[in-house]
Order: structure tokens, then C-alpha cells, then sequence
């Protein structure tokens, strides 16, 4: 009762935090980025490293435990590829990339009525896309990757995992980013946060996320496009791989501390 009682406090707190998130950022940083477009990128950066923590820290008071482990280098273009458990992916990811938040690829649903979500994705420029008009979602991604300064966030497994484990990736997309723009691709892995995947899991289960994210390696494509679909496929190997690498470490953990 008490770990449900906390949970339910943390996701209040969190609730109120969006909001009043989404007031600073209409009636400060959106000003501030009218008067000085130029350092849009800067500050709505800021803006969104400021929400993240503020979301980690709600998530913590509710009992989680996260950590994370390793920097992206986002001073240059580049393509981050992450596996997906949960709504904290994108801010996590967030987090540990420098010196720019990068663009993450957001559906359509996302774009407007998302206190500080949808704003922020606006005016960061992220790439918004249907995943159901695949020509035209391509079509943005090839556009995002030509002006694309910074970093991109990727999912490439196009939902939320069910139960953790890495799903298919779509490809097209990915391939697409690359051969629109030949740039380095950091992977990004992370556990323990499926099963709260949507919102209202929080409410039970925020107690239990005992959360790890890992930057794996940054890896060169290949020169042709040609071997770009094995080189995609293999990026989803070494993540799987890295996955079953980080729980044999946690499990090993959990024998020694009972021992």
C-alpha cells in the first residue's frame, strides 16, 4: 500500500512539474527564442535538460533507481540509435549527450497538446512524422538528416518494447538518414524500464524500475549504400547482444549481494 501510495505521489508530482514546465517555456523560453532566434537550439536545450532531471527526480521519489553510463558526442552530426522500453528513453538520452540535446523523431500524436512536450518538439525542430504515410516519413527524415547540425535520436524499433527484450528493427528509416547523410551512429542501450512503458504504469510500478542506459560505441557506416542493410542489422545484433551483457552483469550482482 505504501509503495502504491508513493507511486501515485511521484506521478502527481510529475504531472504538475509538465505543467509548470510548459508555462516557463511558453512564457519565457518561447520569448527569449523569438528575440534571439539564433540561440534557439542553446536554450531550448537547456529547457529540456531542466524537464528531464525534473523527471528523473519525480521518478526517483517514487522509488526508482536509474543510472547512466557514458557521454554522446553531439559537437558534430550524428545518428543515435536506442532501444526502447519506456516513456524516460527520450529524456535519459537526453541527459547523456553533449553539448546539444538531440532532435528525437516524434509522431504526429506528440506534436501539439503534450504540455511541454509538444512545444519543445516544435521548437527544437525535431522531425514529426506518421509512421502510416511511409513515403512522406521518409521524406522527413532524409530532410532532417540534410540539415541536421547536431544529433538525431532514433528508434528503430518503432514502439515501445512489451517485455524488454529488442524488437525488429525498421530499417527503412535508418537507412534512409544514412545515405541522405554519411555520418557516425552512437549506440545507446538501456534496461529495466519496460514495464513501466506507458503513464499509467507508473502508478504501480514506478517503485520497481531499477533502470541502467549504457552508451555501447560510436560506428562508422559503410562507405556504400549497398552494405548499409547489414550494417544496420548488425548495430541491432551488438545491441541485443550488449542487453544480455548487462543482465548477466545485474544478475551476477544480485548473487553476490545476497551471498
Amino acid at each position: 500500500m505504501l509503495a502504491a501510495l508513493r507511486g501515485v505521489s511521484s506521478v502527481v508530482v510529475l504531472l504538475a512539474w509538465m505543467v509548470l514546465g510548459d508555462a516557463y517555456l511558453r512564457l519565457v523560453v518561447y520569448p527569449l527564442v523569438i528575440l534571439w532566434p539564433r540561440r534557439r537550439v542553446q536554450m531550448t536545450s537547456t529547457f529540456f535538460r531542466g524537464m528531464s532531471h525534473g523527471i528523473l527526480f519525480c521518478m526517483r521519489l517514487g522509488g526508482a533507481r536509474m543510472q547512466r553510463s557514458g557521454v554522446v558526442s553531439t559537437a558534430s552530426p550524428v545518428l543515435i540509435l536506442m532501444n526502447h522500453q519506456s516513456l524516460l528513453d527520450i529524456p535519459t538520452a537526453g541527459l547523456m549527450s553533449s553539448p546539444l540535446v538531440p532532435w528525437f523523431v516524434t509522431r504526429k500524436r506528440y506534436q501539439y497538446g503534450v504540455p511541454s512536450v509538444s512545444l519543445c518538439v516544435r521548437l527544437m525542430g525535431s522531425p514529426v512524422i506518421e509512421p502510416r504515410d511511409r513515403k512522406s516519413s521518409l521524406k522527413t527524415l532524409k530532410l532532417a538528416a540534410r540539415a541536421l547540425e547536431h544529433g538525431m535520436l532514433v528508434f528503430a524499433e518503432g514502439h515501445r518494447s512489451r517485455d524488454g527484450e529488442v524488437q525488429p528493427f525498421h530499417t527503412a528509416g535508418v537507412i534512409s538518414v544514412l545515405r541522405e547523410r554519411h555520418m557516425p551512429v552512437c549506440l545507446i542501450v538501456t534496461d529495466g524500464f519496460w514495464s513501466a512503458r506507458r503513464l499509467i504504469d507508473f502508478v504501480l510500478s514506478v517503485g520497481r524500475i531499477r533502470g541502467e542506459t549504457e552508451v555501447v560505441g560510436v560506428f562508422e557506416p559503410p562507405a556504400h549504400d549497398d552494405a548499409l542493410p547489414a550494417f544496420v542489422e548488425g548495430l541491432r545484433e551488438r545491441m541485443v547482444a550488449h542487453l544480455a551483457l548487462m543482465r548477466r552483469r545485474r544478475a551476477g550482482d544480485a548473487l553476490r549481494e545476497s551471498a
